[in-house]
C-alpha cells in the first residue's frame, strides 16, 4: 500500500472552491472574501474527498428613505383673449355705417385735410360728399376730404339695393395756423 500525502488533494479542494466562488459571484468587490489557510496537521483518518460549504457574504440591507411627497404646482391657466364683437360684414342683416376715424362727429382741426374711415356692409354702397367710394372685402372705406377754412359738413351715406339707407353728418371745422 502506497501512502499518499493529503497536500496536494488539500489544495485542488482549495482551488476548486475558489474557482467555484469567482463563478458564483463570491470573492468579487463586495469585500474581502476569507480563504482557509492549511491546516498545520492532518489527521490521517480525513477522508480524501472535500465537499465546498458555502461561505456567507455579507449583503447591505436596502435602507428605507422617505421622499418628499410631491407637491401640487397649480398649472397657469392662460387669461381669455377677449375678441372684439364682430361686426357684421355679409350681405345679410342689416344695413349700418359706422365712422372709425374720426372718432367725434364734430372736431376742431388745423390741418386742412381730413381722412375719413369707416366700416359697412360689403354690398353697401357709400358716397361722402357725393363722392362714390366702395368698401373692401371686410366693408372699410375711406377717403380723403380737403378742408377749407371754417366749417366743413361732410355727409356720409351708405345705401343697398333693396332701398335701405343709413347717414352720419361729420362737422369739421378747419381753422388754419
Amino acid at each position: 500500500m502506497i501512502l499518499r500525502r493529503p497536500w496536494p488533494l488539500f489544495f485542488l479542494g482549495i482551488c476548486i472552491l475558489t474557482l467555484t466562488l469567482a463563478a458564483c459571484g463570491g470573492g468579487g468587490d463586495d469585500g474581502p472574501t476569507a480563504v482557509p489557510s492549511p491546516p498545520q496537521s492532518v489527521p490521517t483518518d480525513v477522508p480524501a474527498t472535500l465537499t465546498a460549504a458555502p461561505t456567507a457574504t455579507s449583503v447591505p440591507a436596502p435602507t428605507e428613505t422617505s421622499a418628499p411627497a410631491p407637491t401640487a404646482t397649480p398649472t397657469p391657466v392662460p387669461a381669455p383673449t377677449q375678441e372684439p364683437a364682430p361686426t357684421p360684414l355679409s350681405t345679410e342683416g342689416d344695413l349700418f355705417l359706422q365712422l372709425e376715424q374720426p372718432e367725434e362727429l364734430e372736431l376742431l382741426t388745423e390741418e386742412e385735410s381730413l381722412e375719413v374711415v369707416g366700416r359697412t356692409r360689403v354690398d353697401a354702397v357709400v358716397t361722402i360728399n357725393d363722392t362714390i367710394v366702395e368698401p373692401d372685402i371686410d366693408g372699410r372705406f375711406s377717403l380723403t376730404v380737403d378742408l377749407e377754412a371754417g366749417p366743413n359738413i361732410i355727409e356720409l351715406v351708405a345705401s343697398v339695393a333693396s332701398g335701405d339707407q343709413e347717414d352720419l353728418v361729420l362737422v369739421a371745422i378747419y381753422i388754419p395756423a
